[in-house]
C-alpha cells in the first residue's frame, strides 16, 4: 500500500475532521488534552483561533469568538496541518492527498469541516453543504464507514486539535465546546472492531487503489 509519510503534506486547512476518528465514550481528554500544561492560552485576552481580539472585541458567540467563518477556516487548517504530521491519522486522508481525482477531495474537506463547525457553533452555515466543487457532504457514518478508525486514533485526533486551539488562544470553555462537536461524532464514526491505532490497513486508504479508480477509495473518502 502507498502511504503517506511524516510530515510529506501540510493541508486541508481551513478539518477534516474532521474531520474524523474514533474513540472510547470518554470526552474528558479534549478539554484538557493537547494543552501541553499551558495555564490559559486565552489568558491575552484573545478567545479566537486567529480572529484576534475575541471578548475584548464584544463576540458574545462561539461563533464569533472563533472569528466567524473565515476564523474557523483558519483554525480547521492549522489543525489539520498539526494532525498530518501524524503517521497514523495521515494514513487515513492518503487518497485525499496523493490522488487528485478522488471525491472529496482535500478542499471538498476542508469546506466541509468549516459548515460543520461553523454551523454547531451557531453559524449561518448549513450541514450536510454542497461545497463549491460540487461535493455533498455526507453524513459522519457514511464518510468514514470504510476507513475502520480505532478508538486510539480518534482520541489522538481530538488531542491534537485541542492543543493547536490553545495555542491559537481559544479560551479553554470554548475549547471543550468544540470539542464536544467532535467527540460527538465518535459513535457514527468509530470502528469498535478496528486496532485502536493505525496506521489505516483498509483498500478505502490504499492510494494505488483510489488512484485505479477503485470504488473502496471513492466511497470511503477520509472525511
Amino acid at each position: 500500500m502507498s502511504r503517506l509519510s511524516l510530515y510529506s503534506l501540510v493541508l486541508l486547512t481551513g478539518v477534516g475532521a474532521t474531520v474524523v476518528a474514533c474513540g472510547s465514550d470518554d470526552d474528558s481528554g479534549l478539554a484538557s488534552g493537547g494543552s501541553g500544561g499551558k495555564s490559559s492560552a486565552g489568558s491575552g485576552g484573545k478567545s479566537s483561533a486567529g480572529a484576534g481580539e475575541g471578548g475584548a472585541g464584544g463576540a458574545t458567540t462561539l461563533y464569533e469568538r472563533l472569528g466567524g467563518h473565515d476564523g474557523i477556516k483558519g483554525a480547521i487548517g492549522a489543525i489539520v496541518t498539526a494532525e498530518l504530521a501524524d503517521d497514523d491519522i495521515a494514513s487515513f486522508f492518503a487518497p485525499n492527498l496523493k490522488d487528485p481525482s478522488h471525491r472529496p477531495t482535500a478542499t471538498d474537506i476542508i469546506d466541509c469541516f468549516t459548515a460543520l463547525l461553523g454551523n454547531a457553533a451557531g453559524g449561518p452555515e448549513v450541514y450536510p453543504y454542497k461545497t463549491p466543487g460540487n461535493f455533498t457532504c455526507r453524513s459522519m457514518a457514511e464518510a468514514h464507514a470504510d476507513l475502520h478508525i480505532g478508538s486510539g486514533t480518534f482520541d489522538h485526533f481530538v488531542t491534537i486539535a485541542a492543543g493547536v486551539l490553545a495555542d491559537a488562544g481559544v479560551l479553554p470553555d470554548d475549547i471543550a465546546v468544540v470539542g464536544g462537536v467532535l467527540t460527538g461524532t465518535k459513535t457514527a464514526i468509530v470502528d469498535r472492531a478496528a486496532p485502536a491505532t493505525g496506521p489505516c490497513t483498509s483498500p478505502a486508504c490504499d492510494v494505488n487503489e483510489a488512484g485505479a479508480g477503485g470504488m473502496a477509495g471513492a466511497a470511503g473518502g477520509a472525511n
